[in-house]
């Protein structure tokens, strides 16, 4: 049976802990996000990502290693409620490894009272939580969270008329970090602060 706790030190999710990353639009905090999810569906986890405004790309997802096979996608159609209360029961129940909520531009508001409890629940279940959108909502409810911001782009083509992107720097910063190793997520040392990482477009 798969377990989060059989995977490498690398692994970028921790069971029973909310993971937050935050960032602005092509950023790269969707990559990292998919990134995530293709390291539990490829290990034979399975994952459920709860889609606040449609913007999950199953076709990009497949190409960047998600087994979509593994993966629930809960399309919640904008209503940030409602993905506030799918991820709230997801994380209750056992047998996810990760439950993924992509909040978008506007993040639902969560009291820390519920960070807590949510985080909790996850704890009982063994789940790992990851947060994504524009700003952060655990507060303190938070393991580790990170922010994303785009560094530089690639461009592929003649070197006089570059005409397809071909990849994003990102630099990932960690903002909250409560006993998780920064290597966890992006592959930064120990106690680093700031890592760049490449995204192939």
């Amino acid at each position: 049976m798969f377990s989060l706790r059989t995977m490498t030190p690398t692994s970028r999710v921790r069971a029973g802990t909310i993971t937050e990353i935050v960032g602005e639009l092509s950023s790269g905090r969707t990559s990292l996000m998919t990134a995530c999810l293709r390291d539990v569906t490829a290990a034979g986890g399975m994952a459920a990502l709860v889609d606040a405004d449609g913007a999950f790309d199953p076709g990009s997802a497949a190409r960047a290693g998600v087994v979509l096979a593994h993966l629930l996608w809960v399309r919640c159609g904008g209503r940030r409620e409602a993905a506030l209360a799918a991820t709230d029961l997801l994380a209750r129940c056992p047998g996810w490894a990760l439950v993924a909520l992509d909040a978008g531009e506007t993040p639902p508001r969560v009291s820390l009272g519920a960070a807590f409890r949510l985080r909790q629940a996850a704890r009982r279940a063994g789940v790992a939580l990851l947060l994504v959108g524009r700003r952060r909502v655990a507060g303190a409810g938070a393991t580790l969270a990170v922010r994303t911001r785009r560094d530089a782009l690639a461009w592929a083509g003649s070197r006089h008329a570059p005409t397809r992107l071909a990849g994003m720097s990102t630099r990932v910063q960690v903002l909250r970090n409560q006993g998780a190793s920064p290597s966890a997520v992006f592959g930064a040392p120990s106690g680093a602060m700031e890592e760049q990482q490449w995204w192939t477009a």
